[in-house]
């Protein structure tokens, strides 16, 4: 898949998930009304799903703290796939004007955070393969999304 398809999947994953969210849908985990602010873990979690599916797997979560030209910004969370970073929520941070999805090698935002974890899959169904709890409410989460999807997105 080259940067343009990737771009277009994760624009209609982005924009389903926004439309599930003004949809007033109740999501058990870690995403809200307030959209995109604070949901970057579990929205990174499920898009890193959704891109296993459609066949780029491998996706990995990368977690940052105190980024921000002050390192003002307590922490943040985005995917990386292969060489790609990708951030849905970065917009957020409305004084870093960060686009609502960023697909890039490097960005100079995301650079000021400071690792906090080792990189790992972020796909919810390996993330947490060993909590049923979580991957039922990540699931749940998941089924919902693909009412939103187009038919030829629609999740596997």
């Amino acid at each position: 898949m080259d940067r343009n398809e990737l771009l277009k999947e994760v624009k209609t994953f982005r924009s389903a998930l926004h439309e599930l969210v003004k949809s007033g849908f109740f999501f058990q985990i870690s995403i809200s009304k307030r959209f995109p602010a604070g949901c970057c873990d579990d929205s990174s979690a499920l898009l890193a799903t959704y891109l296993t599916d459609k066949g780029l797997p491998g996706a990995l979560r990368i977690s940052g703290a105190c980024g921000g030209h002050r390192g003002e910004l307590g922490s943040h969370v985005w995917l990386k796939l292969g060489h790609l970073q990708i951030d849905i929520t970065g917009s957020q941070f409305e004084e870093y004007n960060q686009p609502e999805i960023l697909i890039s090698e490097q960005d100079a935002f995301l650079s000021t955070f400071e690792m906090m974890d080792e990189p790992e899959v972020a796909d919810y169904r390996v993330k947490f393969s060993g909590d049923p709890l979580f991957r039922g409410y990540f699931s749940e989460a998941y089924k919902a999304l693909a009412s939103h999807l187009p038919p030829s997105g629609a999740v596997q």
